[in-house]
């Protein structure tokens, strides 16, 4: 596959991430608005910490693969600037979708609301609720290690309230 067909494909990927990021927050900001009757609820995502830090990710990775693009598809021809943007714009498309997988199965564990941010270095693991047990920790820690790569002193589970 050529590299404009691959940085294309990428592309597209982050674009559905994204939006596919924007409609879970919603989702999960509206049912928590739904089901908190008696406690005060979140009117707008801006209110909310995981969903603002969701919505800040989102909009700071549409500004670097503007940027990337730019790059990518300057006039000047600089082949070894744009090899090395076509390299971070795959490496934050893996980010992205390592995100997005991590979120998913965490949710599917019974974390309602699960929030995970991953860089070549480190993972954060924002849970929403109660601090998670021990076995639970342990889970989060064993998947975030497997799907990453990354050893357990780059892990951080987070608890939010």
């Amino acid at each position: 596959m050529n590299k404009t067909v691959r940085i294309a494909l990428a592309a597209f990927t982050l674009a559905a991430l994204m939006t596919a990021d924007t409609l879970v927050t919603m989702a999960l900001v509206k049912r928590r608005e739904n089901r908190a009757a008696s406690a005060p609820a979140y009117s707008t995502v801006l209110d909310d910490p995981m969903a603002r830090f969701r919505l800040e990710r989102e909009q700071l990775r549409a500004r670097q693969e503007a940027q990337l693009n730019d790059i990518i598809h300057a006039d000047d021809g600089d082949e070894e600037n744009a090899a090395r943007a076509r390299g971070q714009l795959l490496d934050m498309l893996d980010h992205a979708r390592t995100e997005s997988n991590l979120e998913g199965i965490l949710q599917s564990r019974g974390f309602e609301e699960a929030l995970v941010s991953v860089s070549d270095t480190a993972a954060n693991v924002l849970i929403r609720g109660q601090t998670p047990t021990l076995g639970e920790s342990a889970v989060i820690l064993d998947l975030v290690m497997r799907e990453t790569g990354l050893t357990g002193g780059n892990v951080k589970i987070i608890p939010v309230k």
